[in-house]
């Protein structure tokens, strides 16, 4: 399909100030875009078979609402995320000609990047992402994308360890709730190769473990998260405060 045909697919978001907007992808503001309001309400009732609810996101300081547990594991992974500076859920509706097929679809996430991009995220199980009428949206979603020059992922999963992990983590998403004497404390005794439990010397105090998971969540020292995290973990990268 022609580029200009797709760049003319019809764009509907919900602004922050909760205007409706009507508009195109090609003259689609990214700026207003990124802080789009949900297009349509997810709301939950007796006997529903998807889980729904709201994650709250350090990444934007408030709610993000979900329709699934994928959904919500793909919030976390986005959240942990230092490249990502904003999430929008259900952010836009996109109506266009696809050949002889006009279609409609609105999107799971938005993610924008700390370099201002933009990522369109869908979110489905494997099997149903590979079913005929599903791919054919998803295609047709990725090749309107492109045209903007936004990036396209349909997502399926990831490691669970690694999400238990990053949740694990969470613990340390409001960093303003340790106590800095325990955090400078931690920063001089951790070292490259040091594990975690080293760092945190004899009979460390929950408020001292708060602390290490703020570090870790806030990256300033990494672990590898492909394995079940533990005070054994050795400490594999430290980023020195700016």
């Amino acid at each position: 399909m022609a580029r200009s045909t797709l760049l003319d697919t019809e764009l509907r978001y919900v602004a922050d100030d909760r205007r409706e907007v009507t508009t195109s992808v090609r003259d689609a503001v990214a700026a207003a875009l990124s802080t789009a309001q949900p297009v349509r309400r997810v709301g939950s009732y007796a006997g529903q078979r998807h889980y729904s609810g709201l994650f709250w996101s350090a990444t934007t300081g408030g709610h993000v609402p979900y329709e699934s547990h994928l959904e919500l594991d793909r919030l976390w992974l986005a959240d942990f995320d230092p490249t990502v500076t904003w999430i929008a859920a259900q952010p836009m509706w996109l109506r266009g000609r696809d050949g002889t097929v006009i279609r409609r679809h609105a999107p799971d996430l938005l993610l924008t990047r700390a370099d201002r991009s933009l990522e369109v995220v869908d979110v489905k199980p494997g099997d149903l992402a590979r079913r005929p009428k599903v791919a054919s949206v998803f295609d047709w979603t990725a090749r309107v994308c492109e045209t903007r020059g936004w990036r396209y992922q349909v997502w399926s999963g990831a490691d669970p360890v690694r999400l238990a992990n990053i949740r694990t983590l969470a613990i340390g998403r409001r960093p303003g709730h340790v106590d800095p004497d325990d955090l400078a404390r931690l920063r001089a005794a951790g070292k490259v190769g040091v594990t975690l439990g080293a760092a945190l010397g004899q009979g460390p105090r929950p408020a001292q473990i708060a602390a290490v998971m703020t570090l870790l969540w806030m990256g300033h020292w990494t672990v590898d998260l492909s394995v079940p995290l533990g005070l054994g973990a050795p400490i594999t990268s430290i980023r020195e405060s700016s």
